[in-house]
Formats: C-alpha cells, structure tokens, sequence
C-alpha cells in the first residue's frame, strides 16, 4: 500500500514539474509569465536538478510519516585518512638504549630498577657462608640518564687451625657505591661522568673515592647485539687501614688513572641474553713495590699499577620480572698489598629482578 502512494505522489511531482515547465507555443489562457522547463533544464541544471529532488524527497517524507534520514556525510578521503599520526609504540627496555633512539624524544620522567642477589654457604674443613647483592636505579630525562648502583658482598670463613682447637672466623667485607650521569649526544656517541665509592677488607682499602668523565661509543646497535667502549680520564684517592698505616707507614694514596670500559649483550632468544664487561683502570703515576715479608718489608721495585676485571653471565628468564643468573667474575691487580693474591676469581649463581 505505501509503494503504492509513494509512486502515485512521485506521479504527481512530474505533473506538477510539467505543468510548471511547459514547452513552447503551449501557454495558458491567463496572460501570466510561463516558465520554460527546458531552457531551465540546459541553461540552469543545478536548478533543474534540485528541484526535481525536493520534490521526490517531499513525497517520501510524507509516505514514510515525516521521518527521513539525513544524507550520509562522504566518507573521509583517502590523503586525510592517511595524515592520521600512528598509534605510539612502547618504550621497550629503554635503560638498554641511546635515548636519542626514540623519535620523537620522550619528554617524560622514565624509571627502572633492577637487582641481583646470591647466596653460597659450605661445610667440611672450612666453613663459610658468602653473599653478593646488588641493587641499581635507572633514571632518564630525555637525554640524560642518571644511575645509582650498591653492590655490598660478604665473607665469613671459619676454620680450625689444629685438630680440637676453637675455630678462627675470617670475615671480608666488599661495599660499592656508584654514581654515573650521562648524556647522549647522537644515537650512537655519549658522554658520561662517575663518582664510585668502594670499601675493600680484603686489600686492604678502608675508602677509596674514584672520579672520571670520558666519551662512549656504541660500536654495535641492533636489537640482538650492543657492543659499547668508553674512555674516560679520573682521579682516585684511597685511604688505608690501621694496619698499613702502622705495617708500611702510608695512610692515604693519591693518583691520576686512565679508565677503560668494554660492554657487551647479546638476546639469543627472548627468555635467554648473555652479557660480559670489562673495565680497567691504570694509574699514571708510578708506585712502590713491597717485597713479601711482612717482618722486613721493603721497597723493591716501581711500577705504574693497572687493576681490570671481566664479568661473564648468563640470564635465564624465568618469569615476567624474575630471570636465574649465572656467571663468572675475574678481578686482578698487577701491584696488591704484601701477601695479597693479585688475581680473584669468583663463581656466582642467583637471582635477578627487573621492574
């Protein structure tokens, strides 16, 4: 029934349209102006064309009881659609990356902090129990990056020095304290400034205070593989305890030091990466050696001393912000105290946890 309406008033709109436009030499009785339909038509389509429109959209809105959608707006062209800015991506592990890497540059506060913990106790002729820790802050604000880092390493040995005898405890005592501020100048080129605090029973070093500032460089920068070096040039001061002081009359040393660093990580797969460090410092100045009896100690020799040490680990991830570590930790010091091993070597196992 409505089909049938709305066609009949679409007829009627087209009478109405011819009557309206009539063709020449057909004029009404009434001597009133005739509009022409087809000079309209030729000479004015737009005209022609909307008010042919209005008039089927008038008769459909009056079948369909006044309610009429309004036309679809176009759909967005191409070219706009395209000026829409992407959706942006995730970070990612920044503290691993040149801040200079992301672009455009994150303007806003970035924080990490990630620690390692492990724990070794054994039995038998001598027991002992040693521990290591290690705690760092990660903080960035666009182009400079600011970590802290305390790493804090006990030993308590126990051994007896004859059969039946009480046994004589031994205890070593390691605490490092870090400060690095760098800024990165290119992706690849930054600089960096440090302060390191370190206390170490086992030579023989009751404060020793390092300052440095150098350049890096990142030879190797994909997402697999970093391999970074940097060469700085510091200053450091060591104070020693009382038994250096009385032993080899020294209390305190002073010198300038040259300080390399070489770093290196590898993802292998998303739950396994692999890293190694190495750093070593040499002193510009030359210092004494000691011969090795303590009852008659003596000045032997100079040397300009140099201490390094290579660090190999592996992380398995086992969950989301815990992974098991492994590793292997080489210290060596071409000019230690009398009696002190130059060369320290030390297995670990733990955990490390990464927010």
């Amino acid at each position: 029934m409505r089909m049938f309406l709305l066609l009949k008033r679409i007829a009627m709109g087209c009478v109405l349209v011819t009557v309206g436009f009539w063709e020449p030499g057909y004029v009404a009785a009434v001597d009133s102006p005739v509009m022409d339909k087809q000079y309209v038509k030729e000479h004015y389509p737009e005209l022609y064309h909307q008010i042919y429109q209005e008039g089927i959209a008038a008769a459909q809105k009056e079948v369909a009881g006044g309610d009429v959608a309004e036309p679809a707006a176009p759909a967005t062209s191409a070219p706009a659609a395209a000026e829409a800015p992407p959706a942006k991506p995730g970070l990612g592990a920044w503290w691993e990356k040149n801040a200079l890497k992301y672009t455009p540059l994150p303007q806003q506060w970035l924080f990490h902090v990630e620690g390692t913990l492990d724990y070794k106790h054994k039995t038998g002729n001598v027991e002992s129990d040693l521990y290591n820790g290690s705690a760092s802050l990660m903080v960035r604000k666009q182009r400079f990056t600011n970590t802290l880092t305390y790493i804090i390493g006990k030993e308590s040995t126990q051994q007896a020095s004859e059969p039946g005898a009480p046994p004589s405890e031994t205890k070593f005592d390691y605490r490092s304290f870090q400060e690095i501020l760098r800024y990165d100048l290119t992706d690849r080129l930054y600089t960096e400034g440090g302060y390191v605090w370190e206390k170490d029973t086992a030579n023989y070093i009751e404060d020793r205070d390092s300052y440095y500032a150098g350049f890096g460089y990142a030879l190797i920068d994909t997402p697999k593989h970093l391999l970074d070096v940097m060469v700085a040039g510091g200053y450091v001061e060591e104070k020693y305890p009382d038994l250096v002081k009385t032993a080899m009359n020294m209390d305190h040393g002073n010198v300038a030091a040259g300080y390399f660093r070489e770093s290196y990580r590898w993802h292998i797969t998303d739950r396994l990466t692999y890293k190694q460090t190495f750093r070593i410092i040499q002193d510009f100045s030359g210092t004494d050696v000691f011969n090795d009896d303590l009852m008659n100690l003596q000045v032997i020799d100079e040397t300009h001393r140099y201490r390094w040490f290579l660090i190999n680990e592996i992380y398995i991830k086992m969950i989301d912000h815990l992974s098991f570590m492994v590793g292997v930790k080489i210290d060596y010091d071409s000019n230690p105290w009398p009696t002190v091993e130059k060369r320290d070597t030390t297995i670990k196992s733990g955990i490390q946890f990464s927010f």
